[in-house]
C-alpha cells in the first residue's frame, strides 16, 4: 500500500484571515478596580446608599447614628414593606441638609400613629441631639 500523498500547502499571505486575528485582552485597572468594589461596599444599616448620601453621612459622621435609627425604625414599625435612604437638600438653608430614611408600611392610621411615637421617643434617647437635625424618617402607606 502506497502513501497517499497531500497537496501542498497554498503560501500564505503577509495579511492574516478574519479567524486568527488576535483578541484584544481587558484588563481592569487597580483604581478601577478599587472604585467598583467601594461602590458595591457603601452600604448603611444593610441599605445602600447613594453617593450623595454617602459623602454626606461621612462628611458629617452620621454613620453609626443613621445605623441606630435606621435599626428603631425596622424595631418600631410591624410592617414595613420597604425602607431606603435618600439625601435631602433644603433649597435655602445648606445647614438643614439632611438624610432621610423612607419606609412604605402598612397597617391603619392608630397604628402608624403609636409606632412612629415608639420609634420617635428612643431616637430622642439614643441619637445625640445634635444629629438630630441630619436626620429624619419620612413615612408613607404601603
Amino acid at each position: 500500500m502506497s502513501s497517499k500523498k497531500y497537496p501542498e500547502p497554498k503560501p500564505r499571505s503577509s495579511r492574516p484571515s478574519k479567524v486568527s486575528e488576535s483578541v484584544a485582552g481587558y484588563a481592569v485597572s487597580p483604581a478601577a478596580a478599587k472604585r467598583k468594589s467601594l461602590a458595591k461596599s457603601r452600604r448603611i444599616a444593610g441599605l445602600e446608599a447613594s453617593d450623595e448620601v454617602w459623602e454626606f453621612a461621612q462628611k458629617h459622621r452620621l454613620v453609626p447614628h443613621l445605623e441606630t435609627a435606621v435599626r428603631l425604625a425596622k424595631a418600631s414599625f410591624n410592617d414595613i414593606k420597604k425602607i431606603y435612604l435618600t439625601f435631602e437638600p433644603d433649597p435655602e438653608i445648606p445647614s438643614l441638609h439632611g438624610i432621610a430614611i423612607n419606609a412604605n408600611i402598612g397597617g391603619t392610621l392608630e397604628d402608624r400613629e403609636y409606632q412612629y411615637q415608639i420609634f420617635d421617643q428612643r431616637f430622642a434617647q439614643e441619637v445625640p441631639r445634635e444629629f438630630h437635625l441630619k436626620i429624619c424618617l419620612l413615612l408613607r402607606s404601603a
